[in-house]
């Protein structure tokens, strides 16, 4: 691979061309990737301070007392699940890889946390939630499934749902795309593509936040958005 980009500045993640989507196979390529992660222990998104912040700015935008169905995606080990039960929400937090730590949360908020191990286009249901949380899933899908992956969420949503999106902040022209060395892929965004990306299916633009990391030069992206009425196409 070339020089590394510092997206992911402990990893080896190199610019790339996307090749045509194959659902099947890259589908395998995240679940043997996040897996792996996950059981050597370099989930460092997991401790990341600056993605804890993500939770809030929805929560700034929900307002009232709490007691929205939020879904979580990419729930990992909990963290942001537990911020939004802290706020008196209801989540249900979906991932690919199952974390022990889901009984543990389940058990300490009964009635009001839930957790599936499944992929987002395989989520069952319409309309259900007040709120989605995507913070971190969608900037790794291949980009022939930018389209579906926001249709569902879109079908997800209830009328005039939020949806908050984080991802990698594009801070010098247009994002690029980049993969590391088990071919799980990394995409920066500007802001206006992903206002335009995501509005395209369905959304309307709330509020856009950069959210500083831990390495100079480097933020995520956050978009605050409303579903719109329509299919989400």
């Amino acid at each position: 691979m070339d020089t590394s980009h510092p997206i992911a500045d402990r990893y080896t993640v190199a610019r790339t061309r996307a090749t045509p989507f194959d659902e099947a196979g890259y589908d395998a390529v995240l679940r043997r990737d996040f897996h792996d992660h996950y059981a050597g222990g370099r989930d460092l998104w997991t401790g990341e301070e600056a993605m804890r912040r993500v939770p809030g700015l929805l929560m700034d935008v929900l307002g009232g007392p709490g007691g929205a169905r939020v879904l979580d995606l990419g729930t990992g080990h909990g963290r942001d699940a537990e911020l939004l039960l802290a706020g008196g929400h209801r989540v249900t937090g979906v991932d690919i890889v199952a974390s022990p730590a889901w009984e543990i949360i389940s058990v300490e908020w009964p009635g009001r946390a839930r957790f599936l191990a499944t992929a987002v286009l395989d989520l069952p249901g319409a309309a259900e939630y007040e709120a989605v949380l995507d913070n971190g899933c969608f900037h790794h899908q291949h980009p022939g499934a930018y389209g579906p992956y926001l249709r569902r969420i879109h079908e997800l949503l209830c009328p005039d749902g939020l949806f908050a999106l984080s991802v990698f902040h594009a801070a010098d022209g247009a994002g690029g795309l980049y993969a590391n060395e088990g071919d799980r892929l990394y995409r920066e965004f500007t802001v206006a593509e992903l206002t335009a990306l995501v509005g395209a299916h369905g959304f309307a633009p709330v509020a856009t936040h950069r959210v500083p990391r831990a390495v100079e030069g480097l933020a995520y992206l956050v978009g605050i958005f409303r579903r719109v009425a329509g299919d989400g196409r």
